[in-house]
């Protein structure tokens, strides 16, 4: 007599689709979150000096010269872009039910807050560009009008910053207790949204473009082994086993 149960053949099978998934989506995904520390950098460094904190001030930095902060808004765009498709794709990262509720709830707040935040960047493209037309005090009161007089753009920016800055650390968090990276990540992506602006003030943008780097480290050694976990000799071993 067979002991074999519908309920221990349908974890069998669950067991051999996971095994003959396609890992290079894992792979792709892990190699954006590495490339996200260093876009974000790039934008960093690239973004061009301003005299003040005002609106006037950033809208006439980035008429300054729009081609350099073109390519500045791109990276920072395609950074959050990175992020979002890394951050979903990590949750295949979890194996068991340790720290999953976490993991992909941070994921989902982490790709809605860089969703959220990659399209604010298309308004530097627009701030320069009225800079140049209608002059930089013009293009900084319709900033501000935008920011102080349209609520539904205080709440794009508000929830854009809160999940952007929060989801990571949460997926950080479930990923940590799932074992797949240490508990140093969370305080570690914290530092780069916290220290990073203050120390740019008094370091200029190259040092803090240095600094995302390296508090960034939380998603590089995610992405790598999200890389290593889809590498033929890994897959191999856990369809043998």
């Amino acid at each position: 007599m067979s002991t074999t149960t519908p309920a221990t053949t349908v974890a069998a099978h669950a067991a051999a689709d996971r095994a003959a998934a396609p890992v290079w989506p894992l792979r792709i995904a892990g190699g954006l979150l590495v490339l996200t520390p260093l876009l974000v950098a790039g934008g960093f460094a690239t973004s061009p000096p301003q005299a003040s904190d005002s609106a006037s001030d950033y809208a006439a930095s980035l008429g300054a010269d729009p081609v350099v902060s073109g390519i500045s808004a791109a990276f920072l765009h395609y950074g959050w872009v990175a992020l979002a498709f890394g951050a979903l794709a990590a949750i295949a990262m979890v194996r068991g039910r340790r720290g999953r509720v976490l993991t992909v709830v941070g994921a989902a707040a982490t790709a809605f807050g860089a969703v959220q935040m990659s399209g604010l960047l298309l308004g530097d493209h627009y701030l320069a560009s009225m800079a140049n037309r209608v002059g930089p005090d013009v293009a900084g009161a319709v900033l501000e009008s935008l920011d102080a007089g349209v609520p539904w753009v205080q709440v794009w920016m508000l929830t854009g910053k809160v999940f952007g800055l929060l989801g990571p650390a949460v997926l950080t968090a479930g990923l940590a207790r799932a074992g797949v990276i240490g508990w140093w990540a969370v305080p570690g992506w914290l530092a780069m949204w916290f220290l990073a602006p203050t120390l740019g003030s008094m370091v200029g943008v190259v040092a803090t473009a240095a600094l995302t780097v390296l508090c960034g480290a939380p998603l590089v050694v995610l992405g790598v082994r999200m890389i290593r976990r889809g590498s033929p000799d890994v897959v191999a071993a856990g369809r043998a086993a």
